[in-house]
């Protein structure tokens, strides 16, 4: 059987205790010896390969003397928080990378800069994020399992830091195209990745090497609270609460009445919650979402609703409004993702009353 998201060096970083992602129950078909003439290397953890953690992890904020972390304290104290979102550009040109954050930045506490979003290439977030810090606009660095190795994800983590970037969110990555020859990496997952992190904010490399100053990352991580089943995103959420995660930024939520519930379950593991509102400005983005987007899926009545309306643009924002202003009373913040449409996002935020 071939791997359903078309990985030729797997496992993915979403591999479950030896499960397939995309298929729940089965197994990945790189839980096996060999798959074709590719040998299967177990993931990676703390140190020792197939072996469990064993590293206490330390929650606690990293700070440094002198430096104030605004996001982190925002989010730590309570504060509801505004997060975007930015794309660095397919180039060097950063004109409209520059406008987004200029045109974000008095609304948000915080602007994520994506990481190859969609396996493109881009500008490398590690360098938008520092031009982000030099316009006045503290960043979330995102960095995917998907482009890098252990050695790679480490080196660009310490480059992070010397750059004055506090705030981490590691993500798996989105695969490439059926047809593209893009290799993919997945040494190790978005858990692992955070553990990697952790260790770094402790002073120690991933292999037990003293690296002197400790790094400070505020570190989070990305959940999905539409995710069935429930219970097995719920553990994974858990393990990487355990890795070291103290916030989640989550996929576009589409099943509101879920929500609450499940918001309240990842904030009993002591994490904070900030939920993801993407606009879906017509069918074509709902077609490339459902088409690209893994684990992510318009419900077709949502399809229909925007479909029907005689002004599909202004349905979509009176319902990205709808779904903040639900957000607001129960999370500890809010993600805006949209897709390219920063005034929009900015008059979703305002409208729902949010700032």
């Amino acid at each position: 059987m071939a791997c359903p998201k078309c990985i030729a060096n797997g496992p993915c970083g979403a591999m479950w205790e030896g499960n397939c992602d995309v298929l729940g129950d089965e197994p990945c078909v790189f839980a096996r010896e060999t798959v074709g003439s590719v040998p299967f290397v177990p993931p990676y953890q703390n140190g020792t390969e197939g072996t469990d953690p064993t590293v206490s992890l330390d929650p606690a904020i990293p700070s440094q003397e002198g430096e104030l972390n605004s996001f982190a304290e925002k989010v730590e104290g309570g504060y509801f928080v505004v997060t975007g979102e930015v794309a660095p550009p397919a180039g060097v040109d950063c004109t409209a990378m520059i406008a987004s954050l200029r045109a974000w930045a008095p609304v948000c506490d915080a602007v994520n800069i994506t990481d190859n979003q969609g396996a493109s290439l881009r500008l490398s977030s590690l360098a938008a994020s520092r031009i982000a810090l030099d316009e006045g606009v503290e960043s979330i660095f995102q960095q995917t399992c998907r482009d890098r190795n252990r050695l790679a994800l480490q080196s660009d983590l310490l480059a992070a830091h010397m750059l004055r970037l506090r705030n981490f969110l590691a993500v798996t990555g989105d695969n490439p195209a059926a047809d593209s020859t893009v290799r993919r990496m997945f040494d190790l997952n978005s858990t692992q990745l955070l553990e990697l992190a952790s260790s770094l904010n402790r002073g120690v490399a991933l292999d037990g090497t003293p690296i002197g100053e400790p790094t400070a990352f505020y570190l989070g991580a990305a959940a999905f609270l539409d995710a069935e089943p429930w219970d097995a995103q719920l553990a994974r959420i858990a393990q990487k609460v355990e890795a070291g995660a103290r916030f989640f930024q989550t996929q576009a939520v589409m099943d509101t009445d879920k929500m609450a519930s499940r918001i309240e379950q990842i904030q009993s593991l002591g994490a904070k919650v900030i939920p993801g509102v993407l606009l879906l400005k017509d069918t074509r983005v709902i077609e490339f979402i459902n088409a690209r987007l893994e684990g992510l899926y318009v419900p077709d009545s949502l399809t229909k609703h925007i479909e029907a309306a005689s002004d599909p643009l202004a349905e979509a924002i009176d319902i990205a409004v709808e779904q903040a202003r639900m957000i607001a009373e129960v999370a500890d913040g809010i993600h805006m993702m949209p897709l390219g449409e920063d005034e929009i996002g900015i008059e979703v935020i305002q409208r729902a009353g949010i700032r």
